[in-house]
Formats: structure tokens, C-alpha cells, sequence
């Protein structure tokens, strides 16, 4: 029997052929277990004096709209079900907002660094600086082949 050729699969996007990075967003719906069931450490710690992941029960995800914690139940000696629907409600909310503030705290750093690495001169025109420069715009729109030409030849010394 011939084997079959088959293509090589890459487990990583960045892999692919046409590959186009992008800032990174979450496709999880549920920001207490991402998606997983089992809610993450730091959002369990907070509801768990002295949680350990290594140590103690995995800690499922009930938040409304969340099914993803059905998935651990055949695990019944290994799960911890006391963080109730209203917890992981509040747990996805505190994570939700730390997701924005974090995404506002790059941004903010983002627009200081390309502030830092600006043109020297570059900074925000006022009113005043915009009307120069519509008025500078309009006085060479103005301007004519045969002036131009003129001022190129008078600068270049061309007819002396």
C-alpha cells in the first residue's frame, strides 16, 4: 500500500503562510473560566482563603449563559461546586474590567511612547496654526506654472 502525502499542519497561527498579526483580543464569552469550566486561579483565590490550583479542588464555572463547567462534572471527587451562579457572576464582571483597564493602560502607554518618538515639532496644531497653514495651502495652489518656474529659475541662477 502507498502512503498518502499529506500537508504539514502548524500548531501555531504565526506558522501560516499570509500569517497577519493583530492586536490580540479574547473570543472566550464567559471571563470567569474562559470558556474552559474551571475558573482561573486568580478569580478563585479571591473566593477561597489560600486556594492552591496544585493543591485543592477545581473550582466550576457557573455563571449564567456559561455551560462550559458541564463539561468537568464526571470529575465528582475533584470539583469544588460552591462558587454558585451569583460568585461567578461577579467573578466574570471583576475580570471583565480588568481586561479594560488593561487594554486603557496599553493604549495610554502606547500614545506615550509614539508622543516620546514624535517629530520634534509635531505637536497638536491650534485653530490658529490650522488657518496658516489653509492659508499657505490656497497661496501655492495659487501659484501658476509660469511663477513657479520663475522662482526655480531665479533660485537656480538658471539665466545669468
Amino acid at each position: 500500500m502507498k502512503l498518502p502525502e499529506l500537508p504539514p499542519e502548524p500548531i501555531r497561527d504565526e506558522d501560516q503562510p499570509g500569517y497577519q498579526k493583530e492586536i490580540w483580543q479574547p473570543s472566550w464569552r464567559c471571563f470567569c473560566c474562559e470558556d474552559t469550566g474551571i475558573v482561573r486561579s486568580r478569580l478563585a483565590a479571591m473566593v477561597i482563603r489560600g486556594y492552591n490550583s496544585n493543591r485543592d479542588r477545581l473550582p466550576i464555572c457557573q455563571a449564567p449563559g456559561c455551560n462550559a463547567g458541564v463539561n468537568w462534572l464526571h470529575l465528582e471527587g475533584n470539583i469544588d461546586m460552591r462558587l454558585t451562579a451569583a460568585i461567578c457572576q461577579e467573578l466574570d464582571r471583576i475580570s471583565r474590567e480588568d481586561w479594560r483597564q488593561s487594554t486603557q493602560q496599553k493604549f495610554i502607554n502606547l500614545k506615550a511612547i509614539s508622543q516620546k518618538m514624535a517629530m520634534p515639532g509635531s505637536c497638536e496644531r491650534t485653530e490658529q496654526d490650522n488657518r496658516e497653514v489653509q492659508q499657505r495651502k490656497a497661496e501655492i495652489e495659487a501659484t501658476s506654472s509660469d511663477q513657479w518656474a520663475a522662482m526655480r529659475n531665479a533660485y537656480l541662477e538658471v539665466d545669468k
